[in-house]
């Protein structure tokens, strides 16, 4: 009996699973037999920068529609084996871009031998299911950037009050929102600080590029924006959850609630192993809800980039 096959869909993402693992697994042993350091995981980062060229973490991991942490783990173990370099972008100092090494700029024809083989063995199998396999993942691939999985489970698993709005991921049209909302609850008991102002102005450059994202409360009918908050990654797995707010019509409506729930979510979704944040004491029903959500209090480990910072509270998402 096959219990992954039995619960239906249940089962789906364990058995997309099951069956790369044992793709990937041949795909070791192929490499082993043919005599090259080669490892199938290292397959989509290496054939972007062969055909792209130098490309920043950000574009690397935007081109193959994967994470960010997983590109820089691949990256990871591709310069110890000698076949990709990395360093600081000359024009921004804080991007690290990624390219092929000349080890791994001459391995590419001893490489292509090996996937003209592994592409025909690959279509005899799909040819076999009699089915347009790559169609169908097409399909799946279409409906999830339309609505994620994530936002399907939230719809149905996050207690929300209000269920006339949704919670949408960052577009450039938003960014005037993020940073008005914002502006209005920090300025009601606090003075906005340098760093208030260089995330707010530039949301794209401090929290998207680097590999973070910022979350939207989004009414179903009028299109209004009702909250926010960004995640910002800062490095070594963890991530920061800032700038949330709510604005003042929508509060105790459920919009914060739903945007921590889905703030913790997302996070661990784009594979963070720490989250955090930074607060004040004043703000008793915020911290009241990220309880809620799971975070606890405890030290700071650093000193905060914020003067008005005196809470650090943190959520182990691994």
């Amino acid at each position: 009996m096959d219990l992954l096959q039995n619960i239906g869909a249940l089962g789906l993402g364990s058995r997309l699973k099951r069956l790369s693992d044992q793709l990937m697994q041949d795909g070791i042993r192929i490499y082993r037999q043919s005599g090259l350091d080669f490892a199938p995981k290292w397959f989509p980062v290496y054939y972007f920068l062969s055909e792209v060229g130098p490309s920043s973490v950000t574009e690397v991991a935007r081109g193959l529609g994967i994470t960010h942490p997983s590109v820089n783990q691949v990256a990871t173990e591709m310069i110890k084996a000698g076949l990709v370099a990395a360093y600081k972008d000359t024009k921004d100092r804080r991007k690290r871009v990624l390219a092929l090494s000349s080890l791994g700029k001459q391995k590419r024809p001893e490489l292509e031998i090996i996937w003209r083989d592994v592409k025909g063995a690959l279509q005899e199998l799909l040819d076999e299911t009699q089915v347009d396999f790559l169609g169908y993942i097409e399909t799946l691939e279409r409906a999830l950037d339309e609505n994620s999985f994530l936002d399907r489970y939230q719809y149905r698993a996050i207690p929300n009050e209000n269920t006339d709005f949704e919670i949408i991921t960052y577009l450039p049209e938003f960014a005037a929102n993020f940073k008005s909302i914002n502006m209005a609850w920090i300025l009601e008991d606090f003075e906005l600080e340098d760093i208030d102002r260089q995330v707010l102005d530039h949301p794209d450059t401090y929290v998207i590029d680097p590999g973070g994202q910022i979350l939207f409360a989004k009414d179903k009918k009028s299109d209004e924006i009702y909250g926010t908050c960004a995640l910002i990654h800062r490095g070594e797995g963890k991530v920061e959850l800032a700038k949330m707010g709510v604005t003042k019509s929508t509060r105790r409506k459920g919009v914060g609630k739903a945007l921590a729930h889905m703030a913790v979510a997302h996070a661990r979704n784009m594979g963070f192993s720490l989250l955090y944040l930074e607060t004040n004491s004043r703000l008793a029903s915020a911290i009241g809800l990220y309880r809620k959500v799971g975070f606890k209090r405890k030290a700071s480990p650093k000193k905060s980039d914020y003067a008005r910072s005196d809470v650090y509270m943190e959520i182990a998402l691994s």
